[in-house]
């Protein structure tokens, strides 16, 4: 899984630039995603290899928008607290791979296939290792439900239709080019799908998920030995900070908002067991904190 994450480290350089022919874009492999898109549009569910190829794509998509944070020593420890708490999921056997965004910005993405981003600027508002694998937890829920992915194959079954039905039209107003009707096919069926990812990140899920991902992930957490209420507190924090801050409109953008799903929370943590031992570790993150 190290090696995952290090690999596509060399990605972090790609910029999605679709305008070539060809079946290899940028390191994004276009033939492989229309194959792939056409695959999920014909059938009910994505299966899990098909998820990881999506997944590494995406993932790649996202790097390609925002930098990796360059402290070795965090992506480590995210990868650490990260794979203990997946252990506890539905689904500990997928290659798990955590990173450090380095932006100011306020958020924290899932993408299929098991790749968690959280950005430099939401850790740097956490106090506690606790708080972090709430933050991470909810992130795995998502991928553990594959809420992305069931969204996607909705929004994909629609969008294959109407890009192999304008395909045909294209291909034949396109004079003198050299190209193929499959090459312009994928290269269009690519284009919709992480047109579809795009919008999934700036746009968000539907407030169900988001509120399903916080009520299972307090209980990831407690599961895992850490405190359910840490992400009651992260949503206190995120509620004391102005709406307009610029750091933070991705975030509203994307999700209830944190007085919202603070009231949701208060439904589901008192079904929790309270005579339970939680782990400490405030004073590895606060080093890890400091130090980066």
């Amino acid at each position: 899984m190290i090696r995952r994450l290090l690999c596509h480290n060399l990605l972090a350089a790609c910029v999605l630039n679709l305008t070539s022919c060809g079946m290899s874009v940028n390191g994004i492999n276009v033939g492989k995603i229309a194959d792939l898109s056409t695959n999920i549009a014909k059938s009910a569910t994505t299966n899990q290899a098909e998820e990881l190829l999506l997944g590494d794509q995406l993932a790649a998509m996202l790097l390609g928008a925002s930098k990796l944070h360059e402290s070795s020593e965090w992506q480590h420890y995210i990868n650490q607290v990260g794979r203990y708490l997946a252990n506890y999921s539905n689904r500990p056997d997928l290659p798990w791979t955590f990173a450090v965004l380095d932006t100011p910005d306020i958020n924290a993405f899932a993408v299929p296939g098991g790749y968690v981003f959280v950005t430099s600027g939401l850790l740097s508002l956490l106090q506690s290792e606790a708080e972090l694998a709430a933050v991470l937890s909810h992130e795995i829920i998502h991928i553990d439900q594959r809420h992305q992915l069931v969204e996607m194959e909705r929004q994909n079954k629609l969008e294959i239709l109407q890009t192999i039905g304008s395909v045909a039209a294209e291909y034949k107003a396109a004079t003198g080019e050299a190209t193929s009707r499959q090459a312009l096919q994928n290269q269009r069926i690519a284009q919709s799908v992480f047109g579809i990812g795009h919008s999934l990140y700036t746009k968000g899920l539907s407030r169900d998920d988001e509120l399903q991902a916080d009520a299972l992930a307090v209980r990831l957490t407690a599961r895992a030995g850490y405190d359910p209420y840490a992400l009651a507190a992260v949503m206190q924090r995120l509620d004391a900070i102005d709406n307009h801050s610029g750091s933070l409109q991705l975030l509203l953008s994307t999700h209830p908002t944190p007085f919202d799903r603070l009231s949701a929370l208060q439904l589901t943590l008192p079904q929790l067991p309270t005579d339970r031992h939680y782990v400490v570790a405030e004073q590895r993150f606060t080093q890890h904190l400091v130090a980066h």
